[in-house]
């Protein structure tokens, strides 16, 4: 149940900031916050990231729509699995992050980018924390994938091994 609510507060904390944004900003005006080290910025996303098929928004927006269903019938499937505490904490952070982007599409036509981190290399990208929750669940979730860690996903019995040398 945690990881429900972990993925509704992300859900509704990036939903609620993205309706203040359209409210009360500008699009494309720029006001520096934290000593100048975050600028908010709104703009408009309705392709992929980095607006990769803007001109198709239609498209996207269905392509969007049924990875997000993936991605929740996984996590619905990975929920009552035990022993999976940091696959379910990346997972439930994708899901929060990606519910708020496909709602963002399907109510709007576009997702509603917020934040640039002034940091040289990132300078000219425009985020928003759905973007930052779904990137820091997916490493979560990679770091605790069978592939990264060294487990092997499927058990062999010990005996094996001494069934091949006979």
């Amino acid at each position: 149940m945690i990881y429900v609510l972990i993925a509704l507060a992300v859900f509704l904390l990036d939903w609620n900031i993205k309706n203040y944004i359209e409210r009360h900003f500008d699009t494309g005006k720029e006001k520096d916050i934290l000593k100048g080290k975050i600028t908010v910025k709104k703009q408009y996303n309705r392709g992929f990231s980095f607006n990769i098929l803007k001109e198709k928004a239609d498209y996207v927006r269905k392509i969007s729509a049924f990875v997000f269903g993936i991605l929740l019938f996984i996590f619905i499937l990975l929920l009552p699995q035990k022993n999976k505490a940091i696959k379910k904490l990346g997972m439930s952070l994708c899901v929060g992050g990606a519910a708020s982007n496909v709602a963002d599409r399907v109510k709007r036509g576009y997702v509603v980018d917020y934040f640039i981190l002034n940091i040289k290399p990132l300078r000219n990208i425009v985020f928003n924390l759905a973007d930052i929750f779904i990137f820091i669940g997916c490493f979560i979730t990679f770091l605790a994938s069978p592939v990264h860690s060294g487990k092997s996903p499927v058990k062999c019995n010990e005996n094996f091994s001494d069934a091949v040398e006979d």
